[in-house]
């Protein structure tokens, strides 16, 4: 599997050692290098494009900026932020980029980048219909850990944060990932969310009405923005 890269940074340095070790990675395939962002933005929407390393400070529209433009994109990239400053760390997290690499970087940095770029990309593309193979990995305490979706009961946002109760564990995983973002690695059929800040396994609950539902013993209120979906979704979980 070949995962094509673009390159983004307005230092010549930079981006020339940037291109270097995308190419030196046997799994990455780099398709162009920028040194203008709306120049990497009219490539990206024209070609398809797997990742993009960029660099934050840009003239023009910088990488906060081009990252919440591509994150509307109907196939979304993985974004791997590239900067000398580390308190945009924090802000790559809200949008949902794959990880942070923080000037001067090392080859081995950019390549432990890259396998996660290619997790995230296998976990999307693999992602089965086969509720007891369905897991994911989530960061917490610099460690990554492997839940399984099958011994989640609900999860709660928690502004840059989500708590996610588990069966099998009394006190909640809490990492940094925003509900956006793990709804997108959650299966469908299975997950819903009820409100603007729970999605609850629709398999764990256990009564139900018509504005709200109990899973774990917890009562939880479906929102009517949300009452459309809940609706479509009994289906899956009452057969």
């Amino acid at each position: 599997m070949k995962i094509r890269c673009v390159a983004l940074d307005d230092e010549p340095l930079a981006l020339k050692l940037l291109s270097e070790f995308i190419s030196k990675v046997d799994f990455l395939q780099l398709e162009a290098s920028f040194s203008s962002t709306p120049e990497a933005l009219k490539y990206i929407s024209q070609n398809e494009t797997d990742c993009v390393f960029l660099d934050i400070e840009m003239p023009d529209l910088n990488g906060i900026e081009l990252s919440k433009i591509l994150n509307n994109f109907a196939k979304k990239p993985e974004i791997v932020f590239v900067s000398a400053y580390g308190n945009y760390a924090v802000e790559g997290f809200k949008l949902d980029v794959v990880d942070f690499l923080l000037k001067p970087y090392s080859f081995e940095e950019l390549k432990n980048s890259a396998q996660k770029v290619l997790t995230s990309i296998e976990l999307k593309t693999n992602k089965s219909n086969d509720y007891s193979n369905d897991f994911f990995f989530i960061k917490i305490d610099a460690q990554q850990v492997k839940l399984n979706s099958s011994e989640i009961l609900y999860i709660e946002s928690m502004r840059d944060y989500v708590k996610i109760y588990t069966k099998n564990r009394e006190v909640p995983y809490i990492p940094l990932m925003t509900l956006k973002k793990i709804k997108t690695l959650l299966n469908a059929n299975n997950f819903l969310q009820i409100n603007r800040s729970q999605i609850i396994n629709t398999s764990k609950i256990s009564s139900y009405g018509k504005n709200s539902l109990v899973v774990a013993t917890k009562k939880f209120v479906i929102s009517e923005k949300f009452q459309g979906g809940f609706e479509k979704s009994k289906k899956n979980f009452t057969q």
